[in-house]
């Protein structure tokens, strides 16, 4: 059941991403779209791991995972972030 509001989740995620896009009128690069799609299946892939190692009673390996895992996907969103959606105004 967790997967599936995994799924959900990642679905709505994507949904608001494009219409957030379309509203904001910004022209993404094949790189761009590339980068967040990537971004949302490694985000995935992440949560998905450690609700996995939760439910196999594996608490100390899901914290570690969810640093090894999770601090590249925050970096990894904090710079799709700066980079694709927010890029330098030119003057």
């Amino acid at each position: 059941m967790i997967n599936f509001l995994l799924g959900v989740a990642v679905t709505l995620a994507g949904v608001f991403l494009v219409e957030y896009i379309r509203r904001q009128k910004l022209a993404l690069a094949w790189w761009g779209w590339l980068l967040t799609g990537l971004a949302l299946l490694f985000a995935t892939f992440t949560v998905a791991t450690i609700i996995t190692l939760i439910q196999e009673n594996a608490a100390q390996a899901a914290g570690l995972m969810g640093l090894l895992l999770g601090l590249p996907a925050v970096i990894w969103f904090i710079l799709l972030g700066r980079f694709v959606f927010m890029p330098a105004r030119k003057n």
